[in-house]
């Protein structure tokens, strides 16, 4: 009796021995679901944003999908901006879904817009997403059937591009300037100002300064981009400073197209010392494009205050909501002094003029000031107002 209570006892010591290693086997068994494939990545309308199309796969419970943003490499924006970029950053996003399989062959997931803005990969001031390639991931998970969340491996990549905006198309193939004044605003050449990439180049507008028989000589009504003065602190003046390069070589082609340049005058650029604190000047220019300098802020032929510190209106400029999305700053409070003359909300912009150091540039402030002292050159938000002759004969 004893002999077979222990093989009983032992019988059932293996059988409970057994069912535990069982059990732990079982749990030691990973449980896997099955990796998504991505069926299309497209651009959703106006490049508003991406649809990524998802076939159907076995126990997901929805999608976790990573976006990766290759910037365009564009021959017109040759700074380091969060925009537009000469070098390529990778900038990862996460979006997680909630989609459901109800039965349906494929699913769909919508990254908008806002998505993008609010993960920091394009300013608020865009329209569209930015250029460049969208490199696209997914993998599927469930939390429901398993009561903990169990991931897929991640599918293969899948990419889709925004296409560069062509530069150097211009706006018109003739102009008529014969009834332009003083004072007027005219219409010449194009360049991106809305923030919507999608719907090309808008034409730039210019304020005339002066007219003479044979030629006009204008600036730019809005700051038309965010640019630095110089990309080093190396001390450069006008000659040698980087933002006239670019305005005379990515600006000017991006700007003007065949017939437009060919009426653009190449003008003798002087340089004068700064007035104030006598910071040389450097050695007058060629250019096609240029900027404003401090004495012509004080000519009142021009139409502006002959004092620098005063709150001249004529001086305020607004930023285009493109040059937001670059970096400038745009003033945005009610105080009216603050504004433009049609209410828009003014900022910072640069003259071509040196400013109290070899290393800093001066400019006009948002309220209409002339900033003697000026600002450091790699300052990058200050506005850009290119300035130009063109000639009528």
């Amino acid at each position: 009796m004893k002999l077979l209570k222990k093989s009983l006892a032992l019988l059932l010591a293996m059988v409970l021995t057994l069912g535990a290693f069982s059990s732990l086997k079982a749990e030691a068994k990973e449980i896997t679901i099955k990796t998504p494939k991505i069926t299309s990545v497209k651009l959703i309308k106006n490049d508003a944003g991406i649809k990524v199309a998802v076939g159907k796969t076995k126990d997901a419970e929805g999608y976790e999908v990573y976006v990766s943003y290759e910037a365009a490499d564009n021959s017109l924006y040759q700074d380091d901006k969060d925009v537009y970029a000469n070098y390529k950053e990778i900038l990862s996003y996460k979006h997680m879904t909630d989609i459901e399989q109800s039965g349906s062959k494929k699913r769909t997931v919508s990254i908008k817009l806002d998505d993008f803005i609010k993960a920091g990969m394009t300013n608020k001031n865009l329209k569209t997403l930015p250029a460049g390639k969208y490199t696209v991931t997914v993998r599927s998970y469930n939390k429901k059937k398993y009561g903990t969340t169990v991931w897929s491996e991640y599918s293969k990549e899948k990419s889709t591009t925004v296409a560069l905006e062509k530069t150097g198309k211009g706006y018109k193939s003739s102009y008529d300037f014969s009834k332009a004044k003083k004072g007027d605003i005219i219409t010449f050449g194009a360049y991106e100002q809305d923030g919507n990439l999608a719907n090309g180049q808008e034409p730039i507008e210019w304020v005339v300064l002066s007219k003479t028989k044979s030629q006009l000589f204008v600036v730019s009504k809005f700051a038309l981009d965010a640019v630095p003065y110089n990309d080093k602190n190396t001390g450069d003046t006008w000659e040698t400073c980087t933002l006239r390069k670019w305005l005379n070589e990515k600006f000017y082609n991006a700007a003007f197209n065949k017939d437009e340049k060919a009426l653009i005058k190449t003008t003798t650029v002087e340089n004068f010392d700064n007035p104030k604190y006598k910071t040389p000047g450097g050695n007058d220019t060629k250019d096609k494009v240029f900027l404003l300098s401090q004495l012509e802020m004080i000519d009142s032929d021009l139409g502006f205050s002959e004092e620098y510190e005063t709150y001249d209106v004529n001086r305020r400029c607004a930023p285009t909501n493109y040059a937001v999305a670059r970096g400038a700053y745009a003033y945005t409070g009610t105080d009216e002094e603050y504004k433009t003359k049609s209410g828009e909300g003014a900022c910072d912009w640069w003259l071509r003029s040196p400013g109290s150091y070899a290393d800093f540039a001066a400019s006009v402030l948002n309220y209409g000031y002339v900033h003697s002292f000026g600002f450091y050159v790699l300052d990058d938000s200050n506005g850009v107002r290119p300035a130009l002759i063109i000639n009528l004969k």
